[in-house]
């Protein structure tokens, strides 16, 4: 569990020269359990729209990964985790004292999913101003190196935004040889991390699914990086409350 204070100066510190920190359990199975089921309804329905039309949905493909974005809104439930305090006050007290919520997904990855996702930094997927917020990847069930964990590189995140390519199977910021750290973790358990950090995932080579769902706090400022106009996000702390 996080610390009454929610983070530690070590982790704190940890975040700052590494890019990450692991909280291996954040919630037990009386919270994940529900979560888990409230995010599976959506997930299905993304998934079997896919499958019947046999063909890719921005980075999701079909029978191998799926994207399921902007659940929250959607759910309380699953709002209700957006809104827990021990995250809102990681993100204030790594980000900023005032918080937006920028972006929130499920990302299952199934068994036939035989290839990596490839090292990007999600600043890849949109460019914004300040650059870096904050990325929380929950396990909703177990993730291992067999069923894709992420890996990441530590340290990473101290060059910025750097430029990505386009490749079959997403942007790549990265092509040298550093193999990385893996993030495995137990269901229930999190790790929070910048939104520059490289980072990517692993083949799923197992017999079941990996669910994750992830959770991104940006400050209340931000802005598209080439436009300058404000993004609208929905305001979740404002001085320590919810908006």
């Amino acid at each position: 569990m996080l610390t009454e204070a929610h983070i530690t100066e070590a982790q704190k510190l940890q975040f700052r020269e590494q890019g990450y920190f692991i909280v291996p359990q954040l919630a037990d199975a009386s919270m994940i359990d529900p979560l888990r089921a409230s995010i599976d309804q959506y997930v299905e329905k993304n998934e079997a729209e896919m499958k019947r039309r046999n063909q890719t949905e921005g980075m999701s493909r079909a029978n191998e990964i799926s994207f399921t974005v902007h659940l929250a809104e959607q759910n309380s439930t699953i709002m209700n985790f957006v809104l827990r305090d021990d995250m809102l006050q990681v993100g204030t007290a790594l980000i900023a004292p005032e918080l937006c919520l920028y972006w929130d997904q499920a990302v299952y990855k199934q068994p036939e999913a035989r290839r990596d996702f490839p090292w990007h930094q999600d600043n890849g997927y949109g460019g914004v101003e300040p650059q870096e917020y904050l990325t929380c990847w929950l396990a909703l069930d177990d993730a291992t190196i067999s069923n894709g964990c992420i890996w990441v590189i530590p340290g990473s995140h101290k060059q910025g935004v750097l430029k990505h390519e386009d490749t079959p199977i997403g942007k790549q910021v990265y092509f040298g040889t550093d193999q990385g750290t893996p993030v495995e973790l137990k269901k229930g358990g999190i790790v929070f991390f910048s939104s520059l950090l490289f980072h990517r995932s692993g083949p799923n080579v197992s017999d079941t699914v990996r669910k994750a769902y992830i959770v991104q706090y940006a400050p209340t400022t931000v802005r598209d990086s080439v436009s300058g106009q404000p993004l609208n996000r929905r305001v979740v702390t404002h001085a320590g409350q919810h908006a």
